[in-house]
């Protein structure tokens, strides 16, 4: 069974990023495990809306309704979070298996979750490298942030965007460039923030902390199918 958090609350939102990875913050934040994540800083529901409010649900700002996937029940390879009005299983699962791939060099699970001929144009584009290459790569790239080996232990969906919030032409014209017949369906942008444990020490860090702001992740439904774009 999921596990679904129910609470009025007000959303976090963070700096949006046009590309994940791509500026630095030298702030850095150890909550000392996991399990501390649902306090104010780095909690999608972090802070209460007065009991006195009466709003519907579906009136409440992201993050007033919560759910939790995990390996247990649903099958990610890390526990994911977002709210679900917002967002569907299959879209916060395909999220969290993208995310996995780069930290666990998983090739099956970057295939898996993305969208193949948009995946085999990045990597014609970046010299004809394979699935392990770019792998390989972006996980020394995320290292060179969290200053050594790392496994990702939580994911938080701070924010979604729909299409009407954002433009999402330049993303439609990818997935067209890399196959004129594809019909999208849906799209979504979403902000991440990844909690990370070191190999070399304990304790739980935020990858946001480090880079400044979430990880930016386009996620569509294409052909029926939900892929994270790459």
């Amino acid at each position: 069974m999921k596990n679904i958090i129910t609470n009025a609350a007000s959303l976090l939102i963070a700096a949006a990023l046009a590309a994940p990875l791509a500026a630095c913050s030298d702030k850095d934040s150890s909550s000392g495990s996991a399990g501390s994540i649902h306090s104010d800083e780095g909690n999608i529901a972090g802070s209460v809306l007065d009991d006195d409010v009466n709003v519907a649900q579906e009136d409440l700002p992201y993050g007033a309704t919560v759910m939790q996937l995990t390996p247990e029940n649903d099958g990610v390879p890390v526990i994911t979070e977002f709210d679900y009005r917002f967002l569907s299983n299959e879209e916060g699962k395909k999220a969290a298996e993208y995310l996995s791939s780069l930290a666990l060099k998983d090739v099956s699970l970057l295939e898996g979750s993305t969208y193949p001929p948009s995946l085999s144009n990045r990597l014609a584009r970046e010299g004809s490298l394979t699935s392990q290459e770019f792998l390989d790569e972006e996980y020394e790239l995320i290292t060179s942030y969290t200053g050594g080996d790392f496994k990702f232990t939580y994911y938080l969906i701070n924010n979604v965007l729909t299409e009407a919030d954002t433009d999402f032409s330049s993303y439609d014209k990818l997935v067209l460039d890399s196959d004129p017949n594809a019909e999208i369906t849906d799209r979504k942008y979403v902000e991440i923030e990844c909690l990370y444990s070191l190999t070399s020490s304990d304790g739980s860090y935020s990858l946001t902390n480090r880079i400044g702001s979430d990880i930016a992740l386009y996620v569509y439904t294409i052909d029926g199918g939900v892929y994270v774009l790459t």
